[in-house]
């Protein structure tokens, strides 16, 4: 079963592009999802309490990790990886240990540049599916 999450497209503060593109993460990418990711994420604003608590809860479940590591000084945060589709396209879902953002962002790679493949600008409502569902119990 998979969870069905919704969320306005915005644009980030840039460092999506820089981290996502650094050629460690690239590496860590291919050797944990099977592909290096388009450099950058596709932002989305989740508005609705229910899907954000769903992220919540998933977050707390786990998801295929990617350890942080250091390089010349800079670290680069751990992150967790939660697979799944939006409109077609294999998208990955990162909860990133270390972020600007709160629960209610939620930060997408894909192999390829989202935002133009799909023809989307910023706030455009869109969904995405997660291979993921929320634990039983919660509400």
């Amino acid at each position: 079963m998979r969870t069905l999450v919704k969320g306005r497209v915005f644009s980030g503060i840039g460092k999506g592009r820089y981290y996502v593109g650094h050629e460690e993460y690239q590496k860590r990418f291919r050797k944990a999802l099977g592909y290096a990711p388009y450099p950058g994420t596709l932002n989305l604003k989740i508005e609705d309490r229910g899907s954000v608590e769903a992220l919540r809860q998933i977050r707390s479940s786990g998801g295929i990790a990617i350890e942080g590591f250091n390089v010349d000084g800079e670290s680069f945060s751990r992150l967790n990886c939660v697979e799944g589709e939006m409109r077609g396209r294999r998208i990955t879902l990162l909860f990133i240990d270390v972020t600007h953002y709160n629960d209610s962002v939620a930060e997408l790679i894909s192999p390829t540049h989202l935002r133009r493949e799909l023809g989307l600008k910023d706030g455009d409502e869109v969904s995405f599916s997660l291979d993921a569902q929320v634990p039983k119990g919660t509400p």
